[in-house]
């Protein structure tokens, strides 16, 4: 009795171990365990490719007014905010001292001119003497000599003159521009005093309708920065609006910061309705390069392989691209070098027997191992199957990819690939009386 029921026991383990192999090895059930295709159209947009970079907003020109002469602020016209003609006054020093120092320069001035002419009129004397033999030449020398320093003395007290004039102009703090004080820096009764640095009392930007963004671009991107590439740029204060500009400018000299080297990118803007404001921090995105009506597809059609067992498309069946002929499918003569069809990958059956099975029944048919043809390439879907396709790629966002050979606009790209659900999976399971079932299954009722 024990000699049978191990003979039963080895006769259903031996069973089930033939039956495994059988399903494994030669089954055709493999296609059932590989989900439906999931595709996306290939379709004609704009692909752009960009950098992104932060930076401080700026007036386009603005200038620092300050005071060539010291003196104490005696009066001032404009404050913050306030807009300023050129040549408009917006402050005065105290005029007093530099009033006293003209007035001074001009007494000097008349007394070096009577000295010139007191010394003008002895020479003449002394030339017609001499000319007599009444002065010597020694005695002419002379006079010549005073009164050519004389009229020295003229000229440099004139100058004098001109100078305290234009030192007591300098007292009258005038707009160089026509535009909007940002800043005030100075007060009433304020001491300023002009040395080697003028000091600063006004900063006037020229018109706030245009700004520029000081944009930090690192080393790595800066290659790829252009003048006239388009930028949009977000603010903090209205995270909603998209402001556009343009790169007018990149600078070569770099800035390193904790051995981080950036380089200044200057992008101008408009500001018409007066949102930006100087000192805001600007998020800006520059397009480096940008293709409109663009042949594209999602970037992960790239990415996708297909599962073992899904159903692939005959040859024979696949639609050709007008570029392309049917001898591009074995590498042929076509706009690619080995044709925009790839031969079949390895291990994948044309209707022949497998790696390790009898003949197929779906024809093209692929078997355990296969493998996404290496180079560009992505699979297209026919009828629900699949089928390789050579490609050329030009540039990516990142979510679409352009394509500029080996696909038209309709055609539709594997993108991805359901799995097999649980209930066909159970009922796979169940259909194998060896395979052990849930538990509580099989047990009996008492």
């Amino acid at each position: 009795m024990k000699k049978v029921l191990k003979f039963i026991i080895v006769v259903a383990v031996l069973a089930a171990v033939a039956f495994g192999v059988k399903h494994f090895f030669f089954s055709e059930s493999a296609s059932d365990a590989a989900g439906p295709l999931v595709s996306a159209k290939v379709t004609q947009t704009t692909i752009s490719t960009t950098i992104s970079a932060t930076g401080t907003l700026e007036p386009v020109d603005q200038v620092e007014v300050g005071t060539q002469v010291s003196g104490d602020i005696a009066k001032i016209y404009v404050d913050f905010n306030s807009k300023v003609k050129k040549g408009q006054v917006i402050a005065e020093l105290d005029k007093s001292k530099l009033k006293a120092t003209l007035t001074q320069a001009e007494i000097a001035y008349r007394s070096a001119e009577n000295d010139y002419k007191y010394k003008e009129s002895t020479y003449n004397r002394v030339k017609k003497l001499s000319e007599s033999n009444a002065a010597s030449a020694v005695e002419l020398e002379t006079a010549e000599y005073n009164m050519n320093s004389a009229k020295l003395s003229v000229e440099r007290s004139k100058n004098e003159v001109n100078q305290a004039r234009l030192n007591l102009s300098y007292a009258t703090i005038k707009s160089p521009i026509d535009g909007v004080v940002l800043k005030r820096a100075v007060e009433v009764g304020q001491t300023v005093a002009a040395s080697m640095s003028t000091p600063t009392l006004f900063v006037i930007a020229r018109d706030l309708s245009q700004m520029k963004v000081m944009a930090a671009i690192d080393e790595a991107d800066i290659g790829q920065v252009k003048q006239g590439q388009r930028v949009t740029f977000t603010v903090d204060a209205f995270q909603d609006d998209k402001f556009k500009g343009s790169v007018q400018e990149v600078r070569l000299n770099p800035t390193t910061t904790s051995n981080v080297v950036t380089y200044t990118v200057v992008i101008t803007a408009e500001n018409p309705d007066q949102k930006l404001l100087p000192g805001m921090t600007a998020t800006c995105t520059i397009v480096t390069q940008e293709v409109e009506d663009a042949i594209a597809i999602p970037v992960k059609a790239l990415k996708f392989t297909p599962a073992d067992g899904t159903p692939m498309a005959d040859p024979k069946d696949m639609p050709f691209p007008p570029h392309m002929g049917r001898d591009s499918l074995a590498g042929g003569d076509s706009a690619f070098a080995k044709g925009d069809f790839p031969p079949p990958p390895p291990d994948m059956g044309a209707g022949g027997p497998g790696k390790f099975g009898p003949p197929g029944k779906g024809g093209f048919k692929k078997r355990a191992g296969a493998k996404k043809p290496s180079g560009d390439h992505v699979w297209v879907s026919i009828d629900g199957k699949a089928a390789p396709r050579r490609v050329k790629t030009g540039i990516s966002d990142g979510v679409n990819i352009q394509i500029l050979k080996g696909l038209s606009v309709g055609d539709s790209v594997v993108v991805s690939q359901e799995t097999v659900s649980a209930a066909k999976s159970e009922k796979a399971s169940a259909s194998n009386p060896f395979m052990p079932g849930p538990p509580g299954k099989n047990k009996k009722k008492k």
